[in-house]
């Protein structure tokens, strides 16, 4: 029996080409893209859960909360967090970790690596695949090393490493005592050296260790917990309160602060963190994930939607074969079964080539959509399973419907061939089809406006022409460090030039409490440390008053290498920060005098004036409010240049700041970008998503239309006889190809009614996580459903004047 109906089912696939070969392609597709977003779901959900202990490891992370300001969530902790909370009972070990950039100097050349400092318990915590070294002695001492395979290879030639050493441009040595496998591809920790926490890696990185090695306001380190079986990580966070209170000195909660700065810390598992990131740490939230599944479920949703309705539309040729099969005594179990066989063939077949394009175009895809990183699905046991038993249950599924509705048809009804099966069925469809891939369509639209738009507009300054240099003149207020500067202002194609401690779209940031007259509780508010050509380069508006100028010896806040602030000093504040003055107008806030309260390494406060107001900086993303800002003249906190360089061709003003740069710092490779570069990377995920968004939705119109070429193939041949006659009554051949694609365009219309809303409310929900944000244009609505209605138009039109175009005397004879 089961070889009768495979045969039946090989010969019916064979006997109807056209409709087979639209749904294998469409259901391919259909596959082979949901197969795509199920790796990438799969990377972004699996993140760190290879750890054997990953279940107990949780983050801590801190939570302030400046005067009326909103809580910041953040990373990073003190560096005596760890060891007070290790004396809680549910704790069985704690791990502290210092991300930084290691420059090694080796051959005399310089080579950038990234390394994590670490406490020994690291390898106790995490799964560390050790190639040669004791894993429980090879990061003991301060001074030992463990590095990756590939920078064993990178600077030995193997991983035969043991005792040998590694210098850093500080002059400071790493011994080796330890060889580990490259961090997978799906881990957070991707460090090529790791080192005892207490390396010493320079004079400076030794002072402040110890500056911050008691102090709890100094969040700077990544702190991980290791959690005894069967813990609740709420019953640990329900201790930290008290714990606090007896650790750290004049401890105030949250909810007691009173308009006072308070923390608190929490815990995060590890395999959350991925799809629960901080502000500012790599992630992909978890509502994005589910998103990406959705349009995965949508787009094979419409692949099911095109073989139950080409399906049900070639029921009635089949309904005499039902009829005689049930008059010679078939069950209708058997008939239930060898249609499911049918799809269920057809879609392993589809299956088998969705398979092959996702080996295959998998990397090319995700390398054009530039998402980074994915996992080979056919490594992956869960994933290669689930994919493996993806196609039948499709088949099963999509073949469902149409196998109980043949079945049902009596054995008179079969013979007579005189039943409708399924129309309106078939139009709801349709409807539900172009629906789909319309509010896709929108989407994508409305994500790719919104991140140009948070990319370029109403930042606060000019960002073409901005060249950004990490670390080239350092925190430095030495003569030499002012000689670099010039020696840049006045190479060819220079404009201007300007010292800060950060640089726009660098994630970087600093806030503090400052007493405002007529205000009861202190205002927090951003501070931005610059220098005095720093408004020029970035072309700042001037909103009034006058901005930085040398010829104010008030104007500089810290100068001396003791690190200690004047008691008055001059400032300038942003447009955002008028309200929090209780003025209105940019004049009435010069003159003004705000006070910084006494703080540590600044026992006396310090007055400062505000002698110019300028327009609002977007530092961060346009997520965000547009920040309450103090620039300050801060002579010690010069660690990012920025320059202006000439409009044109600029390659041999950059080949010259490189040359520049090499003999200013010869042991430190130049870390350069355009500002205009880093804006654009802050929405990068939000680019990609509209990306995604964009190809899935472009899939799913093309999977619609390969059904509604089907579907208009098969009416247009039902048809033929009724067309014949028409014709002969006099219609012309442009009245019968408006009829068809009339019957066509009714279908997408009413899609475009169903999906206007649900884009219109989608859209809005997604725009409101942006501050600052675009307005729903009527015309992308208009603009998607016209290309909806025209595509859909072009696909039914061809068979439409096929048709019509046919002589009456070959239509009246079709049958």
């Amino acid at each position: 029996m089961l070889r009768n109906w495979l045969l039946i089912a090989w010969r019916q696939l064979l006997r109807h080409k056209l409709y087979t070969a639209i749904n294998v392609v469409g259901l391919a597709i259909g596959l082979s893209a949901c197969m795509m977003i199920a790796v990438q779901v799969r990377f972004e959900t699996g993140f760190d859960s290879f750890h054997a202990k990953a279940d107990r490891i949780v983050r801590v992370n801190r939570t302030d909360q400046f005067a009326d300001m909103p809580r910041l969530r953040s990373n990073v902790t003190a560096l005596p967090v760890a060891p007070a909370l290790a004396t809680l009972p549910e704790v069985e070990d704690t791990v502290r970790l210092i991300p930084s950039l290691a420059m090694i100097i080796h051959g005399g050349q310089p080579f950038q690596e990234g390394m994590l400092r670490v406490d020994p318990s690291y390898a106790r915590i995490f799964d560390i695949v050790f190639l040669k070294g004791d894993p429980s002695l090879a990061l003991a001492q301060p001074g030992d090393a463990v590095i990756a395979r590939s920078t064993a290879a990178k600077f030995f030639g193997s991983d035969e490493a043991l005792g040998r050493t590694l210098t850093l441009d500080s002059g400071r040595v790493l011994r080796i005592t330890g060889v580990m496998e490259d961090p997978p591809v799906n881990s957070r920790f991707q460090a090529s050296v790791l080192t005892n926490i207490a390396t010493s890696l320079s004079d400076a990185g030794d002072r402040d260790f110890r500056r911050r090695e008691f102090s709890w306001n100094n969040s700077w380190l990544q702190t991980y917990l290791l959690l005894r079986p069967g813990t609740d990580p709420a019953a640990v966070e329900a201790r930290f309160s008290a714990l606090l209170a007896a650790s750290v000195p004049d401890y105030v909660s949250p909810d007691d602060a009173n308009g006072r700065y308070s923390f608190t810390l929490s815990l995060q598992p590890l395999t959350d963190i991925r799809t629960d990131p901080v502000a500012g740490e790599p992630g992909t939230p978890i509502e994005v994930v589910r998103g990406l599944a959705l349009i995965g479920i949508l787009v094979l949703l419409i692949a099911g939607i095109n073989f139950v309705n080409l399906t049900t539309a070639r029921a009635s040729l089949r309904l005499r074969e039902i009829g005689v099969r049930k008059t010679l005594g078939a069950r209708r179990g058997g008939l239930v079964a060898q249609f499911l066989l049918e799809s269920v063939m057809l879609s392993l077949v589809a299956g088998i080539v969705a398979l092959a394009a996702t080996e295959l175009l998998l990397p090319v895809v995700l390398a054009a959509l530039q998402v980074v990183g994915f996992i080979d699905p056919f490594a992956d046991p869960v994933l290669l399973v689930s994919l493996l038993l993806l196609p039948p249950l499709l088949g099963l599924i999509a073949g469902l419907y149409p196998a109980l509705i043949l079945s049902r048809v009596g054995a008179s009804e079969g013979v007579r061939g005189a039943m409708g099966i399924g129309g309106k069925l078939r139009s709801a469809l349709v409807v539900m089809q172009f629906a789909i891939a319309i509010t896709l369509a929108i989407g994508a639209l409305f994500v790719l406006i919104q991140t140009r738009f948070a990319a370029t507009e109403r930042l606060g300054f000019d960002r073409e022409n901005v060249l950004v240099i990490w670390g080239a003149l350092g925190n430095s207020t030495e003569p030499v460090a002012d000689a670099r500067l010039d020696a840049l202002a006045r190479l060819p194609g220079v404009l201007s030039v300007a010292m800060s401690a950060w640089a726009p779209a660098d994630g970087s940031r600093s806030s503090s409490v400052y007493i405002v007259p007529g205000r009861i509780a202190p205002a927090t508010m951003r501070v931005e440390p610059v220098d005095f050509g720093y408004m020029k380069t970035l072309g700042v508006p001037l909103l009034a008053g006058r901005t930085f100028d040398p010829a104010y010896a008030t104007d500089i806040l810290r100068a001396d290498n003791e690190g200690a602030d004047r008691p008055q000093a001059n400032v300038l504040v942003s447009r955002a920060a008028l309200p929090i003055l209780g003025v209105s107008r940019p004049e009435d806030a010069l003159g003004l005098v705000i006070r910084r309260p006494a703080l540590d390494g600044n026992p006396t406060g310090q007055v400062l004036t505000v002698v110019g107001v300028v327009e609002d900086i977007r530092f961060g993303s346009a997520r965000g409010d547009l920040d309450a800002t103090i620039f300050t003249i801060d002579l010690m906190q010069r660690g990012t240049t920025l320059v202006r360089l000439a409009p044109g061709d600029q390659r041999a003003t950059l080949s010259a700041i490189d040359e520049l740069w090499s003999r200013m710092a010869p042991n430190q490779p130049i870390r350069r970008s355009f500002l205009d570069e880093n804006i654009d990377r802050l929405y990068a995920a939000d680019a990609r998503h509209g990306k995604v968004i964009a190809t899935f939705a472009g899939l799913a119109v093309i999977i619609a239309c390969m059904g509604l070429y089907g579907l208009a193939a098969f009416t247009a041949e039902q048809r033929t006889k009724e067309i014949g006659i028409r014709k002969v009554l006099g219609a012309s051949v442009p009245d019968i190809v408006r009829l068809l694609v009339w019957q066509f365009s009714r279908p997408v219309l009413l899609a475009n009614l169903i999906a206007w809303p649900l884009a219109w409310y989608s859209v809005s929900l997604w725009l409101e996580g942006f501050a600052s944000r675009i307005s729903l244009n009527p015309l992308v609505f208009i603009g998607v459903s016209l290309a909806a209605l025209v595509i859909a138009w072009g696909t039914v039109a061809g068979h439409a004047a096929r048709v019509a175009a046919e002589t009456p005397v070959r239509a009246l004879r079709y049958e």
